[in-house]
């Protein structure tokens, strides 16, 4: 790709990044003033559920941040928009959407079929269904 675009996509994830970074700027858990009171059950099975949700949360948005930084660093390989699978470049429409795409839209929809196959051989053997056998084992 042409360095201007190279150096758009670059500014592009550096924006991504700091809006993520400026969001987790707040506080995980915001001092709450009690007033001297211990909450009840209720609100401590509340705050927790809260809690968790909020981990989960941050934990996605420092893994989407680990994504774009190493799409950076692609760009400053010189290997940014080319398939790790089959070494074509990824159209320029799904960096728009995806900007740290490491696979071409082909790739990615093959991966995501393989790992939906896998996820209900997984579930299928969890249950003891074994796939390409009639059922009563004749």
């Amino acid at each position: 790709m042409a360095t201007v675009k190279m150096k758009r996509y670059k500014s592009m994830l550096h924006h991504r990044i700091d809006e993520i970074l400026k969001a987790n700027g707040k506080p995980l858990f915001p001092a709450e003033n009690l007033n001297g009171l211990l909450p009840d059950i209720y609100d401590l099975a509340s705050f927790e559920s809260e809690r968790i949700y909020e981990y989960t949360l941050k934990d996605r948005e420092r893994k989407t941040v680990l994504e774009l930084i190493g799409a950076i660093k692609r760009i400053e390989e010189g290997n940014y928009g080319i398939c790790e699978d089959c070494l074509k470049p990824i159209s320029e429409k799904r960096l728009q959407v995806a900007p740290a795409a490491t696979l071409c839209i082909e790739c990615k929809a093959e991966e995501e079929k393989r790992q939906r196959a896998e996820n209900i051989r997984r579930i299928n053997s969890h249950q003891g269904v074994q796939i390409g056998e009639p059922p009563g084992g004749n």
